[in-house]
């Protein structure tokens, strides 16, 4: 029933790496949640998904892959081994994670995380990150540092990413990659001329740090609870993109912030599975199917436009009568999100904001 076109070369797929900071919300005695995430709107200038709202994060440099970090680790006693236990998982992961022997490079476990936390820094001025004092610390909660001119840093580290390395040196820290846990892998579907293949790390803060706007890439940026974004979102004050939606409404599985933490200390052993949306046009919406849904095709990247089903949104939910994982949108603000299996990587489900 449906078709497929072939028209264009597939583009290539970038490696990059986002960040999720959940910090502890001091006035939440009364709400439902007691923390906030950290999104922040892209520019209208943005190349890629303008003006939408988003977790920190952007493309891997060649640099935070360098050998130059392990010995910045090793001048402050933490061995190549201590690194390789960062991320202590059993189960698969998505091709980003995988090690390449042949190359003068890092285990992609820490670069990823040296991404995410340089990427964090270059955009909304937060360094995380540890010293002598707080390296033993065991508590599972991000440390911050901000006692140094963040703004020069800022830009020097926006213009050369190789500066980040120079930073930590001069200030004597280490990226905090310790409080950092693995949480899913999206990539960019096959309809965008852009492409990603991004992984995404969760970090609890005890306190919200102060944020410093690089004014080129960030129009503003929020301290919110996920109901709160979410819901923003239903009333079209802000855009979420698919992953921003589908994460944000996972945590809504945790109204505390300890109990979120100590899921993605524990769940990051079994492993990530990769969430390649293959997006369905249908006549009042589109559909992403996601892996594990019993429509998703064999090669997610046959077609470089959207498949054509000549059904509604609703009709083509009703086609399906086994495993469903697909995000159903109507318009750029409705979305509804339905999985029917538990997945195999031990992550919870998307919780329906509108129920709550």
């Amino acid at each position: 029933m449906y078709y497929l076109n072939m028209s264009k070369v597939l583009p290539k797929i970038r490696s990059s790496s986002s960040l999720i900071l959940l910090a502890k919300d001091q006035s939440a005695k009364t709400k439902s949640f007691d923390y906030n995430a950290l999104l922040l709107t892209r520019t209208q200038k943005s190349s890629f998904m303008p003006e939408s709202s988003v977790f920190p994060g952007g493309v891997c440099d060649v640099t935070d892959s360098s050998p130059a970090w392990l010995d910045h680790f090793r001048r402050n006693e933490i061995s190549a081994n201590k690194l390789q236990n960062i991320s202590n998982v059993k189960g698969p992961r998505p091709e980003i994670f995988q090690y390449k022997e042949d190359k003068e490079t890092i285990d992609p476990s820490l670069a990823l995380r040296l991404t995410a936390l340089r990427e964090t820094f270059e955009e909304l001025g937060i360094l995380l990150c540890r010293d002598s004092k707080s390296l033993t610390s065991t508590s599972g909660y991000g440390k911050f540092y901000d006692q140094f001119d963040r703004v020069h840093w800022q830009h020097i580290v926006h213009n050369d990413a190789s500066q980040f390395l120079e930073l930590c040196k001069q200030l004597e820290v280490l990226p905090d990659v310790w409080s950092l846990h693995d949480w899913s892998v999206w990539r960019t579907p096959s309809t965008f001329k852009k492409r990603f293949e991004t992984a995404f790390f969760v970090t609890a803060l005890e306190q919200e740090p102060s944020v410093l706007i690089e004014p080129n890439e960030v129009k503003d940026c929020a301290w919110r609870s996920p109901l709160d974004f979410l819901q923003a979102c239903l009333r079209k004050e802000l855009w979420l993109p698919p992953p921003q939606f589908y994460e944000l409404s996972r945590f809504l599985n945790f109204s505390s912030l300890e109990s979120l933490r100590q899921f993605a200390a524990e769940r990051e052993l079994k492993g990530l599975g990769l969430i390649h949306p293959v997006m369905y046009k249908c006549q009042n919406g589109t559909v992403h199917l996601l892996p594990g849904d019993e429509a998703y095709p064999a090669d997610p990247d046959a077609s470089s436009d959207k498949i054509e089903t000549g059904l509604s949104v609703e009709d083509f939910r009703s086609q399906a009568n086994g495993k469903l994982h697909r995000s159903e949108h109507w318009n750029q603000h409705q979305s509804q999100l339905l999985i029917n299996f538990d997945r195999d990587d031990g992550q919870v489900h998307p919780v329906d904001p509108t129920k709550l």
